[in-house]
């Protein structure tokens, strides 16, 4: 089991707030990644059948950062025991209680539509200082997904300048 740091706490705090678009941001190896991905699992197992969607701007991207080094991490020392099958060909990750968890790029027309057929109940834009905002707004759409969660956009990016998206958005 890990121990939250005083930071990782406080990041909780608002992850589990009412607000519906949460963004983090920090340096590079802060944390950041690690603790979304913690409140997703978190979400994904308290919402048996929900699905949460793991977005950065390439697909490759979220599969080698999030699908083969965070997520086993967060999975090892967070909830040691709990079994995710993964699905290589779609990029996803099914728990036990038959959530979801999906991971993609936004970058090209018919690996984004894959996933953005479905609703979610969770979207998290992983470095979502590279994503363009149209891409950002497209998946949006997805935020629908009908459970007992409160429908959440998880975003989170290094610091950025006044002229980014996410620095007018937040």
């Amino acid at each position: 089991m890990f121990e939250k740091t005083p930071v990782q706490q406080q990041a909780l705090q608002l992850l589990q707030s009412r607000a519906r678009h949460i963004l983090l941001f920090g340096g590079s190896r802060s944390g950041k990644t690690f603790i979304m991905v913690y409140a997703l699992l978190a979400r994904a197992l308290k919402a048996p059948g929900s699905r949460h969607a793991i977005l950065r701007f390439h697909g490759n991207g979220a599969r080698y950062a999030i699908g083969c080094d965070t997520l086993p991490k967060v999975v090892k020392l967070a909830y040691p025991g709990l079994r995710l099958d993964h699905v290589k060909s779609d990029n996803l990750f099914l728990l036990p209680n038959h959530s979801e968890i999906w991971l993609a790029g936004l970058d090209a027309d018919e690996r984004a539509d894959k996933i953005l057929g479905r609703e979610f109940a969770t979207v998290y834009f992983n470095e979502c200082s590279e994503i363009p905002y149209s891409g950002v707004a497209t998946a949006l759409t997805r935020l629908a997904q009908n459970t007992p969660l409160l429908n959440r956009a998880y975003y989170d990016c290094n610091p950025v300048g006044q002229s980014h998206w996410s620095y007018k958005l937040f």
